[in-house]
């Protein structure tokens, strides 16, 4: 039971990979994997191999503006270093000064107040040999309680200079009061002055040494210097806020940005790299050292390519929907694709400079346009062109240059019927480059040496284009057995060496095709057909003749060998013709095209003088209108069904006795008729207008061919002898 499933599961897979839609389908996704790759490796920059205080040996141009770094992160910090702070007036600063000093003073009074209180109560109440210990005690115990207080000041004072100041035996009244005005007057001066951070320390040393100046005591001048430099703060102090958004903007001002612009030299041949320098090629990730995969770069170019390639497959959905669904048209349109797009990258690689000047994009818009379609061929060269100019990084002369010559390309060559208009194709698409290019100098006024120089190269891209088309359609027309005008013309050369045979072998056939050809090419191109197809396939449409060219009348010059076998056999040998002019269309490889009007030439038309020979001459049993028809299949194109009435027109009217116009005509009529009613016309998608025009045309062309002529008057003997004496 699993080895069942298998084998259908491996069978389906086989039919899944020999489906068509399948083919389609891997050919476009290869396609489209390929032109991705390609266009990301054309794209990419360079990368180059330098490291700091290397010496260059490469020419490194920007690809684009790019902002330089490091000259920048200089540009800006001196700039924010530049702005000089905001200051504000600290009010408060002052008032806190002069509340502390008061506290000071307030404090220490009280200290020496309670010590004094402290002495006396001992002296009465203590014995004089402890009196010194106690005192000393008080004094102790005074100083630690204004030491608490003063730290709540931010004031610190030594021990010492706290039992000195508590003391009025040590610090004497009058040295105290001296002390506080020379320090008032000093704090007003100072708190009236505008002090910063900057001038503080300078304000301070100011004050010190007036305070030594003094006639006071050196404790005094001690602890007048810790309380200045305690109380004393900057009444001037930096507006963070409002500094920091100058800073800010200094920072931030564009002119700092040092911008490298697009096209100007990054690192010269022989430049040492500098930090910035190497910097730059850092952030354009130009460094092979420090290389780093650009998702964005990638993904970018991913996005643009899936657009192209769904704006391609959107036209063909609605425009060109035979193309999009044939296996065939669809590997062509990859091909061409493929090679432009590796063309493409090749000569960027070699000239990166003259690259977009040098791309054959009009190669694509030649093919397709011969090969396929005219409109199709136009939509394709513009997807090639934005692809291309992705990889010459956006040049806008090369995206001009490529829409509008390449679509004068694909309109000149559409529908060409000789080489010669392909050679002049070359030279018009070379001119209008030439056009564009010198256009393009004027306006943005480059010099006309350069514009010169880019003229002769366009010049000779359009000629260039036009040879590697005439090189490439050969290989295609045949791998892909794809039929152009120009393939048709060759078919038609009467030098052909199957026309030739039928001309030697089978001389009625060969002239019976030619009219059919006369007449198919004109009813054809009047139903708005391929005029040059119905007439080559009319040409070959009888090739299998040749295998037995007397069983057919118009190569009969004597007796006729149907006579001697049954009718039955000689229908057998009349069909036969269609399979043996495959056979030759094979062997000297002929289009599928032709084939297909070789095969659908008769459909499955009864062949009704053997069918009422066998039921009435031989009147065999069991006729079967079956055994007296063609194979088929029926004509599925115009071309074929064209074919089919004007071999069956031409074959008619030649047998008529009396060709006047109006019996021709009324002859031709039935023959469509017949044809219609028989249902020889219901697979190809002619109309009953169709049918009226193609109707007309052979009347046009038979009309001139069966023209009624003068009846030449016999001449008697006498007027015959007195021509001769006139002589």
């Amino acid at each position: 039971m699993v080895k069942d499933k298998e084998l259908h599961t491996h069978g389906l897979f086989k039919l899944y990979l020999k489906s068509t839609k399948v083919h389609r389908y891997l050919i476009a996704i290869f396609t489209l994997i390929l032109f991705f790759i390609v266009i990301v490796d054309g794209a990419s920059p360079k990368k180059y191999s330098l490291s700091l205080n290397d010496i260059s040996s490469y020419d490194i141009i920007s690809p684009g503006n790019i902002v330089d770094t490091v000259n920048t992160a200089k540009k800006r910090e001196a700039a924010e270093a530049a702005i000089a702070p905001v200051m504000i007036k600290d009010i408060k600063a002052s008032s806190e000064a002069l509340k502390k000093w008061v506290d000071f003073v307030l404090a220490v009074q009280r200290s020496r107040e309670n010590s004094r209180e402290s002495i006396k109560e001992a002296e009465v109440f203590e014995l004089e040999s402890n009196l010194n210990d106690i005192i000393t005690e008080i004094m102790q115990k005074e100083a630690l309680v204004l030491d608490t207080k003063l730290k709540d000041l931010d004031i610190s004072l030594t021990n010492d200079l706290l039992l000195y100041i508590v003391s009025e035996k040590n610090c004497k009244n009058i040295d105290l009061d001296n002390f506080k005005d020379i320090m008032g007057t000093q704090i007003d001066n100072v708190i009236s002055k505008s002090i910063s951070k900057d001038n503080l320390s300078m304000e301070i040393s100011s004050i010190e040494r007036s305070i030594n100046g003094e006639g006071i005591p050196q404790e005094l001048k001690f602890i007048g210097s810790s309380i200045i430099k305690a109380i004393i703060r900057p009444n001037w102090v930096i507006d963070e806020i409002e500094t920091n958004k100058l800073k800010k903007d200094a920072y931030d001002d564009s002119k700092n940005i040092v911008t490298i612009e697009k096209g100007a030299r990054i690192l010269a041949i022989g430049e040492k790299v500098s930090e910035d320098k190497l910097k730059i090629l850092e952030d354009l990730n130009l460094l092979r050292t420090k290389s780093r995969f650009d998702f964005a770069f990638v993904g970018g170019i991913l996005v643009l390519v899936l657009l192209l390639a769904f704006f391609l497959v959107l036209y063909m959905r609605h425009f060109s929907r035979k193309s999009l669904y044939s296996r065939r048209d669809i590997a062509v349109i990859c091909i061409v694709i493929s090679v432009v797009i590796l063309i493409a990258r090749g000569l960027y690689e070699i000239s990166p400079s003259y690259s977009p000047m040098t791309v054959p994009v009009c190669i694509a818009a030649m093919l397709i346009s011969i090969l396929l379609e005219l409109k199709l061929a136009i939509v394709i060269n513009l997807v090639l062109t934005i692809a291309v100019a992705i990889i010459v990084k956006g040049d806008i002369s090369f995206i001009y240059m490529s829409i509008i010559s390449g679509t004068f390309a694909a309109y000149f060559v559409s529908n060409s019927t000789q080489r010669s208009r392909l050679s002049l194709a070359g030279a018009v698409i070379g001119a209008v480059n030439v056009i564009i290019i010198l256009c393009f100098g004027i306006v943005y006024k480059h010099d006309w040496n350069m514009i010169l120089k880019n003229s002769i190269i366009v010049f000779m891209n359009g000629l260039g284009s036009m040879v590697l088309t005439v090189g490439i359609l050969p290989f295609l027309e045949s791998i892909f057995n794809i039929v152009t005008p120009l393939k048709l013309i060759e078919l038609a050369n009467p030098n052909h060496p199957l026309i030739k045979r039928l001309l030697l072998e089978a001389p009625g056939t060969y002239h019976h095709s030619l009219m059919v050809g006369n007449l198919a090419e004109v009813a054809t191109e009047a139903i708005g057909g391929n005029p040059i197809l119905a007439r080559v396939g009319a040409y070959f449409h009888d090739v299998g003749k040749l295998k037995r060219p007397h069983f057919f009348t118009e190569n009969q010059m004597g007796e006729n060998p149907h006579d001697k076998i049954t009718a039955n056999l000689s229908t057998l040998i009349i069909t036969s013709h269609i399979s043996d002019g495959i056979e030759l269309a094979d062997k000297y490889k002929l289009p599928n095209i032709i084939k297909d009007i070789i095969r659908q030439h008769h459909g499955n038309t009864l062949v009704a003088y053997f069918y009422h020979k066998a039921k009435t001459v031989e009147k065999a049993e069991d006729v079967k209108t079956e055994n007296f028809r063609y194979q088929g299949p029926k004509p599925k194109t115009k071309e074929s069904a064209v074919v089919l009435l004007a071999d069956s027109v031409e074959a008619a009217v030649r047998s008529m006795t009396d060709k006047t116009e109006g019996k021709i005509e009324g002859f031709i009529r039935k023959i469509i008729k017949d044809k219609l009613d028989d249902g020889q016309l219901d697979q190809c998608n002619l109309t009953l207008k169709d049918l009226d025009t193609i109707a007309v045309a052979f009347m046009k062309v038979l009309s001139g061919f069966f023209h009624a002529r003068e009846k030449y008057p016999e001449i008697k003997p006498i007027e015959k002898k007195q021509l001769k004496e006139a002589r």
